[in-house]
């Protein structure tokens, strides 16, 4: 038990970092209904923010049976919490004594980001593919990569017979993200070697997409369903710091947690043309706010 108890502790930690990345996946697909034309394409940079809420920062344990917080604030920091928070908190043995341990702390940031290389390329039939890439990047010890496909189709020549008076799209999208963070600074549920939060995120999206386009400017809105499965594993050594004979309860495969987003999403931007060159940014309604901006070079 008390290797479940303290296992528990650690996923609430870990659950904001699997939130934040299974939406950003759905984020900064498209910046208008329009599909290309045949061979028309288009390639941008573009990043995508979730800005986490504050119940996301911080998780309590007073709902843990054989867990409470002997010194320090309740609230306690998760992965994108503070960094400098100093609880304590007590965990119960099997034998009826109490590990008195340090709360875990987090990366004081309080939001997500997940950049790509986005391509759009026309098939004709009022059909668009579209790829992006986060090619594989590793920084002290952090590791994160992603790749994606789509496709994009006009309906709106489904209903009017002459030229449509605006663009309405279905979309289609799949991406997997892969990512691995060092967690020797956090101060997890104290264990001998602490290693190494391993996540793997993929997921579909699925929008219609309304788009009306002027000289410079075009205006779009969207609405979509996302379904997306994030697994949490644990790379280390777990053995408790103050109960050698013990370890975290992980199972073979290292899966720490499995977390499943399921929603619908509402998204509304603006992108500005000139010449091959344009600019969009848009604002998603979901579980935070959600923004993405894109640069790049586009040709009908």
């Amino acid at each position: 038990m008390a290797q479940q108890r303290s296992l528990e502790v650690f996923r609430r930690y870990a659950t904001p970092l699997s939130q934040s990345y299974a939406w950003s996946t759905s984020l900064g697909w498209m910046y208008t209904a329009r599909p290309h034309r045949p061979i028309g394409f288009d390639i941008s940079i573009s990043n995508a923010g979730v800005i986490l809420p504050d119940n996301a920062l911080y998780y309590r344990v007073d709902d843990i049976q054989g867990v409470r917080v002997i010194s320090g604030d309740n609230s306690l920091p998760t992965f994108f919490g503070s960094n400098t928070q100093e609880s304590v908190i007590g965990i119960m043995n099997d034998d009826g004594s109490e590990a008195v341990i340090p709360a875990t702390r987090g990366i004081n940031i309080n939001y997500a980001l997940l950049p790509s290389i986005k391509f759009g390329l026309g098939v004709g039939k009022n059909t668009e593919l579209i790829g992006r890439l986060f090619p594989k990047v590793e920084y002290n010890g952090i590791v994160v990569k992603m790749w994606g496909t789509g496709i994009k189709h006009n309906i709106a020549q489904w209903f009017f017979k002459e030229k449509s008076p605006f663009d309405l799209s279905l979309f289609a999208g799949y991406t997997q993200l892969e990512g691995q963070y060092p967690l020797q600074n956090s101060q997890v549920a104290p264990v001998v070697d602490p290693g190494f939060l391993q996540f793997e995120t993929k997921g579909g999206n699925f929008e219609c997409m309304l788009s009306k386009t002027f000289p410079l400017l075009t205006i779009y809105t969207s609405a979509g369903y996302v379904y997306t499965k994030n697994e949490t594993l644990l790379n280390g050594n777990y053995t408790l710091l103050q109960l050698t004979e013990e370890s975290l309860n992980i199972p073979t495969d290292g899966v720490l947690d499995i977390y499943r987003l399921q929603s619908w999403k509402f998204s509304a931007g603006l992108m500005f043309k000139i010449g091959l060159v344009y600019l969009n940014g848009d604002y998603t309604y979901g579980w935070s706010h959600q923004i993405n901006v894109g640069l790049g070079l586009t040709l009908k």
